[in-house]
């Protein structure tokens, strides 16, 4: 009985395994290899650079296409400089030599910061440590498709900045025909870079009436003109946000608004004195502070992890 039960069992095993579908399988071991750098260069601008190769005959033919939109802190600007090109493996590592090479196709998205590149035959141009012949006789170790991005900027519309931003995302996808949508076989590792921290702010001057007492909501946050840029939980993705009121060197009220936070998430830490109806001087620091480690050694130039604004606002009594 026993036997009978144990054969029983190896035969559902081998049902069960046969009636997976054919990729099952191969997707336990990755056929496509990604890798994806963002370096910051001495002018301030970025550099990308995107590598691609097949680690098996599974990959994708040419109709694999590589996808990649850059974070919104980032532009492409409109006119890009963008190298794509081939280099080959060897049998002791990679090549020097960048491969022009026919059929490869690049579409860049200015608006969205998406570039593609398609034509590059990923499972002909498969990686292996042991040479083959190509189609036209030669010894071949496979080769890598490359992505080369300069000129990349920061882009202060969508961010204040902050260390550790990450450089986007996207991988090598397929469609079952041109009008479905992609289909991602693999994605990118993680990237980032540092980005300055930079914001505009202009506190607004207030006038009081008898018994009025002074808004710190309008120097912090102005009802209108001259309000500069403030937390939408987006553009201060990467940073704190943090504005200080102080009377005669001493802060009198102070308001954090966290990372991925819009203004009116924030909180008052420091609460107002109520009430308080002194007119005069007050001095505005509003504080930008990065909420990640930094990515580089060396961050570009300003600062990516703290930022200190300071200014003065006016408040004073009507005339009567």
């Amino acid at each position: 009985m026993k036997r009978f039960l144990r054969t029983a069992a190896l035969w559902a095993l081998l049902t069960i395994s046969a009636a997976l579908p054919a990729g099952a399988a191969a997707a336990e071991e990755p056929s496509l290899c990604l890798r994806q750098q963002l370096d910051c260069q001495a002018d301030g601008t970025y550099t990308l650079t995107l590598q691609a190769w097949a680690a098996a005959d599974t990959a994708p033919g040419p109709q694999g296409e590589l996808i990649y939109t850059l974070d919104a802190a980032y532009t492409l600007g409109e006119d890009p400089d963008i190298q794509v090109y081939g280099v080959d493996k060897t049998h002791s590592g990679w090549g020097q030599v960048k491969l022009d090479l026919p059929g490869l196709q690049l579409t860049t998205d200015a608006a969205t910061g998406t570039l593609t590149v398609t034509g590059f035959d990923y499972r002909t141009n498969a990686v292996s440590d042991k040479p083959r012949l190509d189609g036209s006789g030669r010894t071949t170790f496979g080769r890598k498709l490359v992505v080369r991005v300069e000129g990349i900027r920061a882009d202060y519309a969508h961010t204040f900045g902050g260390c550790g931003v990450s450089a986007g995302t996207g991988g090598v996808c397929t469609r079952e025909n041109p009008d479905t949508q992609p289909v991602c076989r693999a994605t990118f590792p993680a990237a980032a870079a540092d980005i300055p921290l930079r914001c505009t702010y202009a506190p607004a001057d207030q006038t009081l009436t008898t018994e009025q007492e002074v808004n710190f909501g309008y120097m912090i946050n102005p009802p209108g003109g001259g309000a500069g840029n403030m937390p939408d939980g987006k553009n201060n993705a990467w940073c704190t946000v943090c504005y200080t009121v102080s009377a005669a060197g001493s802060p009198v009220a102070e308001y954090t608004v966290p990372a991925g936070a819009p203004m009116s998430g924030g909180q008052w830490t420091l609460w107002p004195a109520e009430p308080c109806y002194t007119p005069g001087r007050y001095t505005v620091t509003v504080t930008l502070a990065a909420v990640n480690d930094p990515a580089g050694t060396q961050p570009p130039q300003g600062s990516a992890r703290r930022l200190v604004l300071q200014t003065g606002a006016l408040v004073k009594k009507a005339a009567e």
